[in-house]
């Protein structure tokens, strides 16, 4: 496993599937790369200091996937908690050229965005493949960050 840089408190409850324990995330994490393997410790239902899991964030959960099978005992619905070691920070939304060059034009400073905004507004457009429907997505996305006028 990398070293890591960064320590994230999570906590959630415990999901079987196929035979395997699943530890859903309370809150969806962002900012941080989804199938990257990890080290969680875990405080709550036992105490395992390094739990190898990778993590698997979609639209609207987070999914810490355990690596090795460790919890025989554990029951769906049961709380747990501990500590998620990132090997790297949180990571910027990357903007597309076509976007940033658009942002440049009309002087909108895309560095503000909350992590919500990059996320709904970088999925919106990157829905759309280049031509008249991208375009007219990065006229909309410059429009409501430009604000009012």
């Amino acid at each position: 496993m990398p070293r890591p840089t960064g320590k994230l408190a999570v906590h959630g409850r415990l999901e079987r599937r196929a035979g395997t324990e699943l530890f859903i995330v309370d809150e969806r994490l962002s900012g941080h790369d989804t199938f990257l393997s990890t080290t969680l410790r875990l405080n709550r239902p036992v105490d395992l200091p390094e739990l190898p899991v990778r993590i698997l964030t979609f639209d609207d959960v987070t999914i810490l996937a355990p690596l090795v099978s460790v919890l025989p005992q554990a029951q769906a619905g049961e709380e747990w908690s501990g500590t998620l070691l990132i090997p790297h920070g949180a990571r910027p939304p990357t903007i597309p050229d076509d976007l940033a060059e658009a942002a440049a034009e009309a002087g909108v400073d895309t560095s503000g965005w909350s992590p919500a905004e990059a996320r709904q507004l970088l999925t919106f457009l990157g829905e759309a493949v280049p031509g008249p429907v991208r375009a007219e997505r990065i006229g909309l996305i410059i429009a409501a960050l430009a604000g009012p006028s």
